[in-house]
């Protein structure tokens, strides 16, 4: 960086984009540690607190991550990094039931044929999936396991752009199992699906997992009644059901 006179607006946003690039061109790797401010702020010729302006933007900005008392570390991909912005469009749009299967049918279907190609085939963690949803009891911990196996499934898929895509819905697809888990019709016809989706993975059925998976998707599209063209918020609601703002499921998607 050059040290010549600037104003110190334009100082601090020419740190952020130096230290953006530095992050995208891959110099300083995910969990990397930055300099302290003292050493950012000698390398830039700026003050720490221009330094400690330029850090918290870009915390704003989704690239770094501060922890008191220990510095600034690179952030890695969150699985719900696109999640924010897609849920006010979502709500604004008034997305319904019907919007989101269709929308999950191409994603998911596409992810289980993958995951039932990979070698190793993930198996273990499926099951484990698996089994922490059968266990659940409540209606909040059926949705929240649920929502779990089906990000587990995309994870499976080995294709980091689907992990992002099904993050930026899972707000979404979270509002649609607390439906189906709320009414016992849907929730006894979609249970048993779940082994088998698991099973045509674990035996590299591609093209059977994804028949199993679409047929277990579309229910909604028979089973929701008029619920189908509401909007998903409006569905939940309307139940006396609550969204979960934490989720489980996978939290990264780096390698």
């Amino acid at each position: 960086m050059s040290n010549s006179a600037v104003s110190i607006p334009a100082r601090k946003i020419d740190i952020v984009q130096d230290i953006q690039g530095r992050v995208l061109s891959g110099e300083w790797a995910p969990g990397s540690q930055l300099p302290s401010e003292r050493e950012l702020a000698a390398d830039y010729g700026v003050s720490r607190p221009v330094v400690r302006e330029a850090l918290a933007g870009l915390v704003e900005l989704g690239f770094i991550e501060i922890h008191p008392g220990r510095g600034s570390y690179v952030r890695g991909v969150k699985i719900d990094d696109l999640s924010g912005s897609l849920n006010r469009a979502a709500t604004l749009a008034k997305i319904t039931a019907r919007d989101l299967v269709v929308a999950r049918l191409g994603l998911e279907c596409s992810a289980v044929e993958l995951a039932a190609q990979q070698s190793p085939r993930p198996v273990e963690l499926l099951e484990k999936a698996l089994q922490e949803h059968s266990e659940a009891k409540t209606i909040q911990s059926l949705a929240d396991t649920d929502l779990a196996f089906h990000e587990t499934v995309v994870a499976a898929s080995g294709n980091p752009l689907l992990v992002l895509m099904f993050g930026a819905i899972r707000n979404q697809v979270h509002a649609l199992m607390l439906r189906s888990h709320s009414d016992p019709n849907v929730q006894v016809k979609g249970e048993p699906y779940h082994e088998r989706i698991v099973k045509a993975i674990a035996d590299g059925k591609s093209a059977l997992a994804r028949d199993m998976m679409r047929e277990h998707l579309e229910l909604a599209l028979t089973l929701y009644g008029s619920d189908l063209d509401r909007p998903i918020s409006e569905v939940v609601e309307s139940r006396g059901l609550r969204f979960a703002s934490m989720l489980t499921g996978p939290d990264s998607v780096t390698k």
